[in-house]
């Protein structure tokens, strides 16, 4: 194996994570990784970023992505080439793809509702919900995700949804914004916490209102992605619970099934050794990993991802 890595950006620790787990699992297998590529989130590198690995010898590609519809070109690149692709952590709209490794982002959206619900003690307000870009398929799933299971769970309590489309700086501006015009919001759902928490705490701690669990005013605040910052949050008692990504799990079952593709082994639909199922969403095998509620009764579980950096 000589393996590539196109991350669409190395800003954020779940990023940094998932390089280190993908090359740590590729020397393991006896390969090697032959470059690593940052995209800064522009969707024309990453298809530069694609020919500039192969021509440098990978024969395997492990890519996070930029946009699920601009990759195609660098796919069907790969394909000419005979070298095979997994993408993890969101699902291309077109082009080949030996495999998808990601998390079921609808039920994390779910289960961060849930988690919202059970926290929220006021009777009536609004519930501020801060998406990640919805021209991303974890975008749009984790807002869906949020807002089917939230209005099963809490009845009267408005949700004002903005984006922030995955940028730190733009949530913050959209949390002052909304508490500025809504002095009763009584939650907040994130998107991301790895990108959106600590911007979004701090306004709120500008706005004398980031107070802790238990104490009068207290916004109960539940996120995804369980990043390090994320996790002292809730040891600190601020930040009420996060749904943790498999990060670590992506690159290893990524790396492991390109092992698989390099000889020449096929895909196929059902239950895998790692307490998963694969389904055949389209043109894609989607292996959707288990992703655990962290809340402070599990917080320093060593096999939390963010507990690693």
């Amino acid at each position: 194996m000589k393996l590539g890595l196109s991350m669409p950006t190395l800003n954020t620790p779940f990023f940094t994570v998932l390089v280190d787990a993908a090359t740590n699992e590729a020397k393991a297998a006896g390969g090697s990784v032959v470059q690593t590529t940052n995209a800064n989130r522009d969707a024309s590198q990453q298809v530069t970023d694609f020919r500039n690995l192969i021509n440098a010898g990978a024969n395997t590609i492990l890519a996070g992505v930029v946009d699920r519809a601009a990759i195609k070109p660098a796919l069907d690149f790969a394909k000419s080439k005979n070298v095979p692709v997994v993408i993890v952590d969101d699902e291309p709209s077109a082009g080949d793809a030996y495999a998808v490794v990601r998390a079921d982002n609808v039920g994390m959206g779910a289960r961060a509702a849930e988690a919202l619900a059970g926290a929220i003690t006021a009777k009536s307000g609004q519930v501020l919900n801060i998406t990640g870009a919805l021209t991303t398929t974890n975008g749009r799933n984790r807002k869906d995700g949020f807002n089917q299971e939230f209005k099963k769970k809490v009845a009267g309590v408005e949700v004002i949804e903005q984006t922030a489309n995955w940028e730190g700086p733009a949530s913050a501006n959209v949390a002052l914004t909304v508490l500025s015009g809504n002095p009763n919001i009584i939650g907040i759902y994130l998107a991301t916490d790895t990108l959106y928490y600590d911007p979004v705490a701090a306004a709120l701690k500008s706005r004398g209102r980031l107070v802790p669990i238990g104490q009068p005013g207290h916004i109960p605040v539940v996120a995804i992605d369980g990043g390090s910052g994320a996790l002292k949050a809730i040891r600190e008692g601020y930040l009420d619970a996060t749904i943790s990504q498999p990060v670590t799990d992506y690159a290893k079952c990524g790396v492991r099934y390109l092992a698989a593709a390099l000889k020449g082994e096929a895909m196929k639909a059902g239950p895998t050794d790692h307490n998963s199922t694969v389904v055949k969403d389209g043109a894609y095998y989607v292996d959707e990993l288990p992703s655990p509620i962290v809340t402070k009764q599990n917080v320093d579980d060593p096999n939390l991802w963010g507990n690693g950096r």
